[in-house]
């Protein structure tokens, strides 16, 4: 997507030969107020392919995804940030911004008061009923939609060019794609435990493929069990006739503690990976946000298949 470049002055450009042809005095005046406007407008078509028309940088913006407010900090843009959903819970700095109801159901009369010149929504987060009302409401809607872990690193991208910070979102990027091929590097050649990813237990909902969670578990030196796509229900006949190496239960940080709770069920008992040990509890926001710490959840998944690669030393 080509940024909008900013004009100097005197440089040959629209701006510099109006302001030429104009001779000075008011008319100049009046040539550099329209310069400023167009160099400062600009349209964007975001990741459900809508033209987005931004007047101005925006400086007063509500992510309404946990994903996209980590975003827009990790770019250094967290100052422009007036609002959040209320589980929006980092970085730290995050709690302390205004809430605006859940992603699914925000409250249109605080995101109003609090006078946004931009809205983030993500496709997987929130619904389109949402971005029809901000629409209706003249507020700008900029739209993403991760597929996978290019497909998060494509939307810090974009996120980046839509709040003027390509550079920092470029450089993040960069530095994410270095800690995954690190990872890579070390696990490529290694034998591949067979995981299921567990998002619920009851009922039983996992990762399938084409997701975030997948990827991140094949980067990780991981096989995910699932192919179906999305999110599918699972069978737990089916889970213990044909039991994976590991099992993953991403839980929030708040429900860490509740691993052990498989083991007072009765038909988790048994399956083989809660008998032998072989269940991990991690925190769900590193692999199921699809933001800048997906090379942290990359790298914690790693350790867990292969601790022997990775002992004494980072990836």
């Amino acid at each position: 997507m080509k940024v909008p470049r900013v004009i100097v002055a005197g440089e040959e450009s629209g701006c510099g030969k109006s302001l030429l042809a104009a001779g000075g005095g008011v008319w100049s005046i009046i040539a550099l107020l329209l310069c400023a406007v167009a160099v400062q407008a600009a349209t964007f078509v975001d990741m459900v392919g809508r033209r987005v028309e931004l007047p101005k940088p925006p400086r007063r913006i509500i992510p309404l995804a946990p994903s996209l407010t980590e975003i827009l900090f990790a770019l250094g843009a967290g100052d422009s940030v007036v609002g959040v959903i209320d589980y929006a819970d980092y970085p730290p700095e995050a709690v302390q911004r205004v809430r605006v109801g859940g992603g699914l159901d925000p409250d249109l009369e605080v995101i109003i008061a609090l006078r946004p010149d931009l809205v983030l929504i993500a496709a997987d987060a929130n619904r389109w009923e949402t971005l029809i009302q901000l629409e209706q409401l003249q507020i700008p809607v900029f739209g993403v939609k991760p597929v996978g872990v290019e497909g998060v690193l494509v939307s810090i991208l974009k996120v980046g060019e839509a709040v003027g910070r390509q550079p920092q979102a470029e450089g993040l990027i960069a530095h994410m794609r270095r800690r995954i091929a690190a990872v890579s590097k070390k696990v490529s050649v290694l034998a591949r435990p067979r995981v299921l990813y567990v998002v619920w237990i009851d009922p039983l909902i996992v990762a399938g493929g084409e997701t975030v969670i997948d990827d991140l578990i094949h980067l990780a030196g991981g096989a995910n069990i699932v192919r179906t796509a999305g999110f599918p229900r699972y069978s737990l006949e089916a889970l213990v006739l044909d039991p994976p190496d590991v099992i993953l239960l991403g839980l929030d940080r708040g429900g860490l503690h509740h691993g052990e709770a498989l083991r007072r069920l009765p038909v988790w008992r048994e399956v083989r990976p809660v008998r032998e040990g072989a269940v991990r509890v991690i925190d769900a926001s590193l692999t199921s946000r699809p933001g800048p710490r997906i090379v942290d959840g990359v790298e914690l998944l790693a350790r867990l298949f292969h601790p022997q690669a990775f002992a004494g030393s980072g990836p």
